[in-house]
Order: structure tokens, then sequence, then C-alpha cells
């Protein structure tokens, strides 16, 4: 029971496009809660980390700071940190219900393994053509009709809201974060490994650049295996198949190195011909106040997210959205790495780097979810235990 309801909430597929999983799974774990505190079941009490409520509060507030210097209406930047707080009670719920006991950390693992192999079949099966499977993938995002049928229909080939570089983002983090786990216990099979780079590659070229850096940290000779299955995989698709459409996308790097001995890609010369630029000094220093435009593009038309965050509030908000990151980061080594610098250092090194291409400090997307979530496991902070149950 825990691996589907950790799978929902991790994943937070949008059943039928709109109904959220993550809420959904959330409330009904908190439901179950009550009932046991009511029956008097739920014996060690409720564990609440007030620290992270505080940091996501804090958080919350600073974002009105450049709304008042420019006397700018836009919310919706305070509005999606709201969304930390949802998913904050939903963790309650379901961390409580499931995790908060000896072995809560070893079930985690053992339900996200199960995850990834859930994600796995859905995209080997989906990709090869087993249409209500593909259907039923699809149903779970976010409804993105304009890419239905082109190159890039592949990278909704999960059951997930998320979709592309923020799904990206959550694999990368997951993988880094299980390489550390099994750096450490050493009980997590090496086709893990294949299974994550292979979802990695269905949610973008960006995934396949960056595991690089996380493998190079946690490196062993076990994983050399899975490694070269998956580079002969790449490297056969890439020699005999470059004229697929789906193929052609994710592979590209490959093929031009193949083709050109070149590395580039197409998203990456966009994104530097079009997407960076020098901020003015007064957008340093406060920011316009601005994410989005009134026509809901966004504000200074560009991706990256350290430009995002620089217009909407200035440097100096930049900063904070890294140390609310920063903060969980920490939270997580201490919690289960045992404040491991290396997976401190790995960690912010692979945000920062996607942070230049689209918003990943505290932005709530996947990856931030699961993060905030990871920092519930060890009790290295303050907290409470509330509503031990009726005597």
């Amino acid at each position: 029971m825990s691996a589907i309801f950790n799978f929902f909430y991790i994943y937070d597929p949008w059943l039928f496009h709109f109904f959220r999983m993550a809420f959904f799974s959330g409330f009904v774990a908190l439901f179950f809660l009550i009932i046991k505190l009511y029956r008097n079941k739920q014996i060690q009490g409720i564990f609440i980390p007030l620290d992270n409520l505080v940091v996501i509060i804090i958080l919350i507030m600073f974002s009105f700071i450049p709304l008042l210097l420019n006397r700018s209406k836009d919310l919706s930047v305070v509005i999606q940190y709201t969304k930390f707080l949802i998913f904050f009670i939903c963790a309650v719920g379901i961390y409580n219900l499931f995790y908060y006991f000896p072995n809560g950390k070893f079930t985690l693992i053992r339900d996200l393994k199960i995850g990834v192999i859930v994600q796995f079949c859905v995209g080997i099966l989906s990709l090869i053509g087993i249409s209500f499977i593909t259907e039923f993938a699809l149903s779970t995002n976010a409804l993105l009709v304009r890419f239905y049928g082109s190159e890039q229909e592949y990278r909704l080939y999960n059951i997930t809201s998320s979709a592309f570089f923020q799904l990206s983002v959550f694999y990368l983090f997951l993988l880094n974060f299980l390489l550390a786990y099994n750096k450490k216990y050493n009980n997590i099979n090496p086709i893990f490994l294949f299974l994550i780079l292979f979802i990695g590659l269905i949610s973008g070229r960006t995934f396949i650049m960056l595991s690089i850096v996380s493998i190079s940290f946690y490196f062993k000779k076990e994983y050399i295996l899975p490694l070269l299955a998956f580079f002969m995989t790449c490297l056969f698709l890439a020699i005999n198949f470059s004229q697929h459409k789906y193929v052609a996308h994710a592979l590209e790097p490959l093929i031009n190195l193949i083709n050109d001995h070149s590395l580039h890609s197409s998203s990456t010369d966009i994104l530097i011909r079009k997407h960076l630029f020098l901020p003015e000094i007064k957008q340093i220093l406060i920011g316009d106040g601005y994410y989005f435009t009134e026509q809901g593009k966004y504000y200074g038309h560009t991706d990256s997210g350290f430009l995002r965050q620089i217009l909407y509030g200035g440097f100096s908000y930049l900063i904070i959205c890294f140390l609310f990151t920063a903060y969980f980061v920490y939270k997580v080594a201490t919690n289960w790495f045992d404040g491991s610098k290396v997976f401190i250092l790995s960690t912010l090194l692979i945000l920062s780097i996607l942070n230049v291409k689209a918003d990943t400090y505290a932005f709530p997307n996947l990856m931030m979810m699961f993060l905030i979530f990871l920092s519930f496991f060890g009790h290295n902070s303050k907290f409470s235990i509330v509503l031990a149950g009726r005597k």
C-alpha cells in the first residue's frame, strides 16, 4: 500500500489531465491517519518538522517584498510557493502513515525502486507501440496537445504530470540520491542504474548530459556493466535509427558527435542565443516584481532560472531561493548520509547548472516535493509530536 501512495505523491500524475493524485493521496493518507489517532492506534504520535514549515513560510514572506518594492500585482510567485504548504501537509500524512517507524527509510527505498520499475515498463511499452499504455501515460500529464504526434511525444511516456525539463530535474536528483544511498549501504542492484538512465533519457537530453556528474561522484565498479549496456543501446539506436523522429531528438548530441564530431544540440543553441542576457542594474538590485507578463509569458522572455528570479526580485531574491533549496539539501544529507559533503556538493552543483536553463531553485516541481519529503526522515531538527491519540 505504501508503494501506491508513494508513487502517486512523488510522481503526481494528473488523471484525465486535471485530477492531482499527489493531493488526493496526501489527503487520503491524512484521513486514515486521523482515524488511527481516533482509535488510538498511532501510538508514536505524529511527527511534524516545524523548522521545514517555518522555512517555507519565510520563503513566501520574502516573495512579497519584490511586489511591494515595485508596486506589482503579479502574485504568481506567491501562489506557486503556497503549493509548498499543501505538499508539506500531504507529506505529513504520507510520512506518518507509512514511514514513521524504525525501518521507514528501507521501506521508502523499496517503494522508490518499485516506482522506477513501473515507469520503465510504461516507457518501454509505450515506445514499442502498445496503444492503451501510451494513451494512459498521455492522460496523466497536463494537457499538452501541441506535442502529441510530434518528435517529442515520447517525453510524455511516464505516469506523471511533469514533463520535459522539470522531469529531467527530478530524475537527476533521484539518480543522485539513490547512488549516494547505494554508496553508503550497497544494497541497490546495479540494474536500477540502467533503468533510471533509460527513463531519464525519455525525460530529455539534459538528463543524460548531467547524469555524468552523479555517476562520477559515486562511481563503483559494479556500475560498469549497466553503463556499458546503456551506452551500447544508445549507440546502436544512433547508428541504425537516426532517422526515426524520437531517436533523432533524444540522441541528437550523440548523432551529431558521430556525424559532425560535435556535441551541440538545438536546445542549447537556442538557450545561448535567445534566453541569456545581462539584466539592468535596477533589475539586479531589486528586480521588477514580475514573473509572468499579462499575456501569461515568462517575464523577460527567458527560460533561465537565474534570470527569472533576478528579474522578479533581484540578486538578493536569487540568493534566498538558493538558500531555501540548500537548506533542504543539507537536511537530507544530514538525515540520510551523516551530513555528507559529497551529496551536498553534487546535488547543489547539478541544480545550479540546471538553473541556468530553467527554474530549479525553490521551484515547486517534483524534485522539490521529493526533496522536502526526504527531509522528514530523521529527527535532526526541531520537531513536534502532536495528536498522540485518545487516553
